[in-house]
């Protein structure tokens, strides 16, 4: 069966450089018959083309193991699915701490405020969060929804 030519406009898989994901892609440029430059259908961002991750992960010989043999194995590794339902915990105490919370039990963050065990902030740039610990005098974790983070606190002006 043959491949169909690919052209500027069409669509293909790739590897998003910002949403760091396997993302369909829209060509915007073309060299000699290979992809240059692609477009993100969900970022709209513009960069050259990678070839999806998913792709890459597949052995050469991985052609012998068929989805059914994938599907009977779970789909994924031991270690992969317990780093998963770890992240999935993660979220969900994220969700409870921080979810259907008054907008006044936030403080803003300021690099210069001291923060408590279990206060709630609003971060600029990474959004809601907890403090989780406080590491030091001038350091606290704060769990926002897409990870910990280590921020400055108590710093003078």
């Amino acid at each position: 069966m043959p491949t169909k030519q690919l052209k500027p406009g069409d669509e293909v898989d790739s590897w998003c450089t910002k949403c760091k994901m396997d993302l369909m892609h829209r060509i915007i440029a073309m060299q000699n018959g290979s992809i240059i430059r692609v477009e993100c259908r969900t970022c709209n961002g513009h960069h050259n083309y990678r070839k999806p991750k998913s792709a890459a992960a597949e052995p050469r010989g991985a052609t012998a193991r068929t989805s059914s043999t994938r599907a009977a194995s779970g789909g994924t590794s031991p270690r992969k699915a317990a780093a998963a339902e770890i992240e999935r915990q993660r979220e969900q105490t994220w969700e409870k701490a921080v979810l259907g919370q008054s907008i006044a039990s936030f403080k803003s963050y300021r690099p210069s405020q001291t923060f408590a065990l279990g206060e709630l902030i609003r971060h600029g740039k990474f959004g809601d969060g907890y403090i989780v610990r406080v590491i030091d005098r001038q350091k606290v974790e704060v769990m926002f929804k897409d990870g910990p983070r280590t921020l400055a606190q108590a710093l003078e002006a």
